[in-house]
């Protein structure tokens, strides 16, 4: 793997070759859903949950993280965990919800939207924009401010969060007041440069993209795989405040930096951090300085969208 002598050295151990097919899914959520259970919040997290009908009416739980003993209206962040539409969310998913929960000062609803290849587009969108509609239709008794309701994702759950505020207007919903979109899946063409040169990089790469997008679309006529594309999206008039943050050796790296500069010829406001010496997924090593230095950011963009 020629990139790995360029990969932050604290980022090493973690930067191996994933495959990425339906037998591999089917095993790693056994694992995905044992890891995330037995991951427990610190003293001063509460966790509970509820469920709502998402996709078609069937019914999916929503993870909530939120600062203990604080019983007054909160800000809330929608996150939407990554996995290529078909991992459930891993314990360090759980781990990063909680640093959000806590240091964001917010609840924090963590959806388990349905997966591919079982249910395709638009399943998991669907069962997003079922959790921000009941939030916004329950903020009072959710203990929400509804002035100050973001989304939030990495990788394919930063794709759901995009259309979420994409199409806000379209859908009748209240407008986000912030996105935060982590090395985020955004265009279904694949014809970046980033695309094409990062074939075998560590945790995700062009060929599981791909196929990803096959299992992701496969009910749909080509001319319709585009809604499930933010790249390809009209925009609202009014954009959410934005951070996209990018991985230097991630075959998604250039279609995030081209969104943003979409984003912001369109009027919005949007920080882009290009993290340099990073791999996808590479928060996972979440006691790495890498990426509890570039966590802070992201934090410091919730509190500032959430004044």
């Amino acid at each position: 793997m020629k990139y790995k002598k360029h990969i932050n050295y604290e980022l090493k151990p973690i930067a191996i070759n994933v495959p990425y097919n339906k037998a591999i899914i089917k095993f790693a959520n056994i694992f995905q859903t044992i890891s995330f259970d037995l991951t427990f919040p610190p003293k001063e997290i509460t966790n509970r949950s509820i469920t709502i009908e998402g996709h078609k009416g069937l019914k999916f739980k929503t993870e909530i993280f939120e600062p203990s003993n604080i019983r007054e209206k909160l800000p809330c962040l929608i996150y939407a965990h990554g996995g290529a539409f078909s991992y459930k969310a891993s314990a360090y998913h759980k781990k990063l919800a909680y640093i959000y929960a806590l240091k964001a000062k917010c609840r924090v609803y963590f959806p388990d939207y349905h997966l591919t290849p079982k249910y395709p587009f638009p399943a998991a969108y669907d069962d997003v924009l079922a959790l921000y509609k009941c939030i916004t239709e329950n903020s009072e008794e959710f203990g929400i401010d509804i002035e100050k309701i973001g989304v939030a994702g990495d990788s394919a759950g930063a794709s759901l969060a995009a259309l979420i505020c994409n199409n806000y207007e379209l859908e009748n919903l209240k407008q986000p007041c912030l996105q935060m979109l982590i090395y985020p899946l955004t265009d279904i063409d694949m014809q970046t440069d980033s695309m094409k040169r990062f074939s075998d990089t560590p945790l995700w790469n062009s060929k599981n993209n791909k196929r990803m997008w096959l299992y992701y679309c496969r009910d749909l006529k080509a001319e319709d795989t585009y809604c499930a594309s933010p790249m390809h999206s009209s925009f609202p008039q009014i954009i959410p405040d934005t951070y996209i943050e990018t991985a230097e050796y991630d075959c998604l790296h250039d279609e995030g930096i081209i969104y943003g500069k979409k984003l912001r010829e369109a009027g919005a406001n949007v920080e882009i951090n290009e993290t340099i010496g990073t791999i996808h997924g590479y928060d996972f090593a979440l006691n790495t300085k890498i990426a509890v230095s570039n966590i802070e950011k992201r934090i410091l963009f919730l509190n500032k969208g959430f004044k």
